[in-house]
């Protein structure tokens, strides 16, 4: 049965251009081994990030995740059964949100507006969900 699992993290050091890009090269490389989609946005030191696919690999690439020095205080939003994937072409969508000028994001930009460690998204992991979609529109970076 498919499962998608929605996190929040913080990175130890902000994250460099350079740092972003081998980090969403291993996520790739890694999902397309294990059959996972997915979308990860980074903003301000912070990542969100959601894995789709069998429960079981999910369960397992998250405990490595979770491991990952390169972030702390991972936080899980959502971890449910979905009926379909979200991002089926996607082996990890990305986003870096500090270069987005959200003024020209209309109606995202209450998402945009908070962080992603804020307890908005804790309280309203729905939301969480809709701002990672909404990014899927977007051309993966």
């Amino acid at each position: 049965m498919l499962f998608h699992l929605i996190y929040v993290s913080t990175a130890v050091v902000p994250m460099t251009e350079d740092g972003l890009v081998q980090l969403l090269d291993q996520s790739r490389s890694g999902n397309e081994q294990n059959g996972l989609t997915g979308m990860l946005l980074y903003k301000n030191g912070h990542f969100m990030q959601v894995l789709e696919g069998e429960e079981s690999t999910v369960m397992e690439i998250f405990h490595d995740i979770r491991k990952d020095w390169r972030h702390k205080s991972v936080d899980v939003l959502r971890a449910e059964y979905i009926h379909h994937r979200d991002f089926p072409d996607w082996t990890m969508g990305f986003a870096n949100i500090d270069k987005l000028d959200s003024s020209t994001a209309p109606g995202f930009t209450r998402f945009l507006e908070e962080d992603f460690r804020s307890e908005y998204f804790s309280q309203h992991a729905v939301e969480a969900h809709a701002m990672l979609l909404a990014f899927k529109e977007s051309p993966a970076r």
